[in-house]
């Protein structure tokens, strides 16, 4: 996507640690880009009168992050207003500022989605079967050239502990005689990925973290698109698990970085958020993993 000069000066600013006025968020691509920014976490509005507000980044590490999972483009807002006001830049300078952005060991850029499945399941891609299992997945770039039977129920996983190792979908009580389950890893999802599950009939199922984040981003990226076909996994247990093991640093770190006003718009996680802000606490998903490694 292309941005102008103006939105890249915004943007800038805000990873700058500056503040953004309402009234110089003026154009509906700056809006929407906004929007899904703060969506996900990344900057905060307050509002200082009836039509007027102030955009703010409590983090702008956090900030800069988020833009870069947004487009690899935005992982280096320097470079990309220094090429939005016509300035050279030569090819190794491309590639510095462009080609390999990272964060956390994981290349932003990489295109396309990885599936496994829970049991041996056959795919078509590309016209071609293809068997995969637990330990032999797929990684699919033409989302329109990849295709599943129906019956099988995709599921969406946050972290990367949880997408290679299934014995999670015992310990959550996971009905396996509804399967096959193809199991597809959220980060890093492309939009290809996104746009294949908006694409199939098939059901989907959602894995996250019981945290104000987690809920966030299934809200905005999957909910948002899928409606009725996709749900959140909410273990029977999830209660007494963030009552006993939550945490709670990691509920006020989230509150801090503006997910207070966190919410389900369609009433599906109402009450897990009252759950979770009654006991102030959160729990990360990889908790049902460890607590097989702990038993």
């Amino acid at each position: 996507m292309k941005y102008s000069e103006g939105t890249l000066r915004l943007l800038g600013r805000l990873a700058a640690g500056e503040q953004v006025t309402a009234g110089e968020v003026s154009s509906v691509t700056q809006k929407a880009i906004f929007q899904s920014i703060m969506d996900r976490g990344g900057i905060v509005f307050r509002r200082t009168g009836r039509s007027r507000g102030i955009y703010s980044a409590p983090s702008p590490d956090h900030f800069r992050d988020i833009c870069a999972s947004l487009d690899p483009v935005l992982s280096n807002i320097d470079a990309a207003l220094k090429l939005a006001k016509g300035e050279d830049m030569n090819r190794s300078e491309r590639v510095g500022a462009f080609g390999a952005s990272k964060a956390g060991g994981i290349d932003r850029t990489m295109r396309g989605f990885t599936i496994l499945a829970d049991r041996d399941v056959d795919v078509c891609y590309f016209g071609r079967l293809y068997m995969i299992s637990r330990m032999a997945g797929l990684h699919v770039i033409e989302r329109r050239q990849f295709h599943v039977e129906e019956k099988a129920t995709i599921v969406v996983v946050e972290n990367a502990e949880c997408f290679y190792d299934l014995r999670w979908m015992d310990v959550i009580g996971l009905n396996r005689s509804e399967g096959p389950y193809l199991i597809m890893n959220r980060f890093p999802v492309s939009e290809e990925g996104k746009r294949w599950l908006e694409d199939i009939p098939n059901r989907v199922l959602y894995f996250g973290d019981f945290d104000l984040a987690g809920i966030r981003i299934y809200e905005t990226e999957f909910k948002r698109r899928l409606g009725k076909r996709v749900s959140f996994l909410v273990p029977s247990d999830i209660s007494e698990r963030i009552r006993l093991n939550g945490n709670p640093a990691l509920y006020t770190e989230q509150i801090n970085k503006g997910f207070s006003g966190t919410v389900s718009y369609s009433g599906e996680l109402d009450g897990l958020l009252k759950m979770i802000h009654t006991a102030q606490s959160c729990y990360e998903q990889e908790g049902y993993l460890n607590s097989l490694k702990n038993g």
